[in-house]
């Protein structure tokens, strides 16, 4: 008998997988009912029932002494027995995944109304939810590795939708082919643990190798970090394996890319962190470095890539990329100050930078998820995703326009909006540490790519708002602005009462370095 913790734990993922199936066959029973809405109706309803689920979890999780759930089904017996841990982090992220996907079904009911197959959209929606949630829920390698094909699969399928053109095709199969490598290499690198621990158990994996002689085999272990790293980094759009991005932008759906940038970039992030920190203790292991080095040329190459896009989806797929490197900064300076320094300042810092990073996952899921709404809005007006023929659309569309303002100004970091708190987070932890100049070398180029990104923010935004309009455009159904309305309050209270946000981070963050052991 299932007992009503583990019902929870697994509630999300039946729920969307259900749905998945089940909206195939509204889609039917809709067309004979001449109900063309209903197909839209049913994945907005399922997705509101996750995001319940999900607070149902989040209840039954807070009662508990430490707030962690575990499930185990070990009929599989050998490596394969199947885990799933829910703590701070994986519910954080999970409600990030289910959040901005109900707020992009609902924008699809008209940005989508003229595509056909709308059952396999939102069939393929709801299956990508579910592949993320399952990979922050998996609590050993063959679970995640399962989820992270089941998203990554899915993702390909929805920047091919349009199969008709040329152009997403030719994105979906670069992205495929990216990704099948970086799928690889994490597959080698779990192969090799599972070789070296015998398990598969992510947190076996920890107890194994906190007292293993690799530890001594440094080149076999950094190879490994290494491969998690490549390998997370593919979906992550961490430089030098971003390239599928940029293209994936402009030929999937604008609600998709609003996903592809607000969230499943991040699991890609998420990837990194869990295994990272949890397998390859930074205790015993120097990623941090590694971490911070990548993160600071994300964010450069991508601030240079960014000066050169004319179509708005492209620039803001960089802006993407460079945000990333934000959160791998934060991510490395906290690991970085674990390895070098000890207690109780090691851990303050590194409490400080993770929160900060997982601040940056939020504010970065809702602000670029509202810039492609919005910029979804904008080209389903105008037909075009040239900037210069965008220019003063937001004259003739004012809610969409203010709204793609707040997002930009948010990224930006200008307060009082959500954006700059993160920001601010990852950089006091980086000079939090005076004296090492590695640390504020590091810091300093966060804030002038911080500074450089804000300038062509800024540029974007007054073309769009403030120069002679091009072309005639009326503003968006009301179906598409309600999503970009809540994004960009989100962003506004966000900013004005940080204070829920900082603490969910912060437990999210604690859930993280509580396996350094520091």
């Amino acid at each position: 008998m299932v007992d009503m913790e583990t019902q929870a734990i697994l509630n999300p993922l039946f729920i969307l997988l259900a749905g998945a199936i089940i909206v195939v066959i509204v889609e039917q029973v809709g067309r004979r009912l001449k109900l063309p809405k209903l197909t839209d109706a049913t994945a907005v309803v399922f997705f509101a029932l996750t995001l319940i689920s999900l607070y149902q979890l989040y209840l039954i999780s807070k009662g508990q002494t430490p707030p962690v759930l575990t499930y185990s089904l070990k009929g599989l017996g050998g490596p394969f027995g199947v885990s799933f841990v829910v703590d701070g982090l994986s519910l954080f992220m999970a409600f990030l995944f289910a959040g901005l996907g109900l707020l992009v079904s609902i924008y699809s009911i008209r940005y989508m109304e003229k595509d056909l197959n709308l059952d396999r959209y939102y069939s393929l929606l709801m299956t990508l939810v579910a592949g993320m949630i399952g990979v922050v829920f998996a609590g050993d390698l063959f679970n995640l590795f399962v989820f992270w094909e089941t998203m990554s699969i899915s993702s390909y399928s929805l920047v091919a939708f349009r199969k008709y053109r040329w152009e997403p095709i030719e994105a979906s199969f670069k992205y495929l082919t990216m990704s099948t490598v970086g799928s690889l290499m994490v597959l080698y690198a779990i192969s090799f643990l599972y070789g070296l621990t015998g398990t598969l158990n992510i947190y076996e994996l920890a107890r194994i190798l906190g007292a293993s002689p690799i530890r001594s085999q440094l080149l076999a272990a950094y190879f490994l970090v290494a491969c998690v790293v490549a390998g997370f980094g593919v979906t992550g759009a961490m430089v030098p394996f971003h390239f599928w991005l940029p293209d994936a932008h402009p030929a999937a759906p604008s609600g998709i890319s609003a996903m592809l940038s607000g969230v499943v970039i991040k699991a890609g992030v998420y990837g990194i962190a869990r295994v990272l920190f949890t397998v390859f203790n930074p205790n015993s292991f120097d990623f941090g470095t590694v971490l911070m080095v990548f993160g600071v040329i994300t964010l450069t190459v991508a601030n240079l890539a960014a000066l050169l896009q004319r179509d708005i989806k492209r620039l803001l797929a960089y802006s993407s990329i460079v945000n990333i490197g934000y959160i791998l900064s934060g991510l490395g300076i906290g690991a970085y100050v674990i390895t070098h320094y000890q207690p109780p300042l090691s851990l303050s810092v590194a409490g400080l930078a993770v929160m900060g990073a997982l601040f940056h996952i939020f504010n970065h899921a809702i602000g670029k998820g509202l810039l492609f709404l919005c910029a979804g809005c904008f080209i389903h007006e105008a037909k075009t995703r040239d900037i210069s023929m965008l220019e003063g659309i937001g004259k003739h569309m004012a809610i969409t326009g203010a709204s793609f303002s707040i997002g930009l100004l948010g990224l930006a970091g200008v307060p009082p909006l959500s954006g700059f708190w993160s920001k601010l987070f990852i950089i006091l932890a980086g000079y939090s540490i005076t004296w090492d100049p590695f640390m504020i070398v590091v810091t300093t180029l966060i804030v002038l790519n911080s500074i450089f990104a804000a300038t062509y923010y800024v540029w974007l935004m007054q073309r769009i708002m403030f120069r002679e309009s091009k072309v005639k455009a009326k503003e968006a159904p009301a179906s598409m602005i309600l999503p970009i309305v809540i994004l960009a309050l989100l962003c506004v209270v966000v900013g004005l009462m940080p204070g829920w946000i900082i603490e969910a981070a912060g437990k999210a963050g604690l859930s993280l370095i509580s396996y350094v052991g520091g």
